[in-house]
């Protein structure tokens, strides 16, 4: 009983209906943009930014709805732009050569390097804790694998630096990453460092100054963009 208050009280119990006009079950989708705006603001506040406009994240019509690909924040102080719901299409069909071998692809949250090196940090937001979190590492590993950029002597090497699950679980990791249980090693700081893959904690109630460190931690283990 305690658990599942636990969970229905951060929003993320197996529970259908309504509050505030949102469904419930529709939470994922306010925690996607949620992680990308806090993301966002982090990175504005710590290395400053060209100017910055969310209008266009936002369709009118039948209720609100969100725009994918209508967000991008560039820090060139940085050397990086975060991205929301960037739409990656088949390679070959892009001028720049950045895309996916496969089908169509739109992660959470993107990060870019903007060096011309075509190289890029991919954040699938997941409001889920404990064992779902496995269940969710498919989709990190499909992004890493699968968005790839080619040169112009039509050579393909993969696009990815890193690519790491965000989740509001905050579990304790200690000792070796090889004997950690999983999703806690998921979490571990030497095995997001070793693989540049992961999950990183991003919970509703962190304060700017714990977002900031999170930002970091992604930076520093994909090794994109630049620290001041």
């Amino acid at each position: 009983f305690a658990a599942i208050h636990r969970d229905f009280s951060r929003g993320i119990a197996d529970v259908f209906g309504e509050f505030l006009q949102m469904p419930l079950a529709r939470t994922f989708d306010l925690y996607e943009l949620w992680s990308y705006l806090r993301l966002a603001r982090a990175a504005v506040q710590k290395f400053g930014a060209d100017e910055v406009d969310f209008s266009g994240l936002f369709e009118a019509g039948q209720g609100m709805t969100l725009a994918a690909g209508q967000a991008v924040v560039r820090l060139p102080s940085a050397g990086i732009a975060l991205c929301f719901q960037r739409t990656y299409r088949e390679y070959w069909r892009e001028k720049d050569g950045r895309g996916s071998f496969s089908r169509e692809m739109r992660p959470d949250v993107a990060i870019e390097a903007l060096d011309g090196a075509g190289r890029l940090i991919v954040l699938d937001a997941k409001y889920r804790i404990g064992a779902a979190l496995n269940d969710a590492l498919a989709s990190a590993h499909m992004y890493r694998d699968a968005l790839v950029v080619a040169d112009g002597a039509g050579e393909v090497r993969q696009l990815v630096s890193g690519a790491y699950l965000l989740s509001p679980a905050s579990p304790t990791v200690g000792g070796a990453w090889e004997t950690a249980a999983m999703p806690g090693r998921l979490f571990h700081p030497d095995y997001r460092g070793k693989f540049r893959f992961g999950a990183v904690t991003l919970a509703p109630g962190m304060n700017s100054g714990q977002i900031e460190m999170a930002l970091e931690t992604i930076l520093k283990d994909a090794d994109l963009g630049a620290t001041p």
